[in-house]
C-alpha cells in the first residue's frame, strides 16, 4: 500500500490548474529522459522539473530540450544552470548525468490551445487545452541573483551585538 494526500474533487481540480506565476524559480532535474522528436527526429531530452513556489511546494513542469542548431542557447543555458557545463562540451550531455541536478528557470504561462476536431472526446467544437506553465529559459549560474530575503525573516535584523 502506498500513501497518498486525500482531496476533495475541487480541490483536486485546483490543484491541477494552479499555475505558477510568470517568474524565475528554483528547480530540481526530477526525471529525464533522452528520446527521439516523434514530429522531426531530432536527438532531445524530455524532462520533468520539481518547480518550487514562493512557498517552497513543488510543482512538475515537463520541459523538451532539443537538440538542433535553432535551440542549442536552450540546452546550453540548462547545463550552465544544472552546473554540467563541462558534460555538454564535451559531447557527453544525457539523461543520466542531468537527473538530481538543481537548476533555476524562467516560468512563463502557455495558453491553452484549440482542441482538433478528431480529439474533442464529446466537448463542443472550439473548446480548448488548459493554459500551463512553460520553460521558457534555464538561468545561467553567471546570471542568478541571490535569493531575495525579506526583513521579517532576517533572524539577525533586531541584534545589536557590535563586532
Amino acid at each position: 500500500m502506498f500513501s497518498y494526500d486525500v482531496m476533495s474533487e475541487q480541490e483536486a481540480i485546483e490543484e491541477r490548474f494552479n499555475l505558477l506565476k510568470e517568474g524565475e524559480y528554483d528547480a530540481v532535474i526530477a526525471a529525464s529522459q533522452d528520446k527521439q522528436s516523434a514530429s522531426s527526429g531530432n536527438p532531445m531530452m524530455d524532462i520533468t522539473l520539481q518547480v518550487f513556489d514562493e512557498n517552497g511546494k513543488a510543482r512538475d513542469v515537463r520541459d523538451f530540450l532539443v537538440f538542433t542548431k535553432g535551440m542549442m542557447w536552450k540546452v546550453i543555458h540548462f547545463a550552465d544552470s544544472a552546473g554540467i557545463l563541462a558534460e555538454y562540451e564535451q559531447g557527453k550531455l544525457c539523461s543520466e548525468v542531468a537527473i538530481g541536478n538543481r537548476v533555476r528557470v524562467k516560468i512563463t504561462v502557455e495558453e491553452g490551445g484549440e482542441i482538433p476536431a478528431d480529439k474533442l472526446k464529446g466537448k463542443p467544437a472550439g473548446s480548448k487545452y488548459p493554459d500551463k506553465n512553460k520553460v521558457e529559459d534555464y538561468i545561467k549560474k553567471a546570471d542568478q541573483k541571490p535569493l531575495e530575503q525579506k526583513d521579517e525573516d532576517d533572524p539577525f535584523k533586531d541584534d545589536d551585538i557590535s563586532f
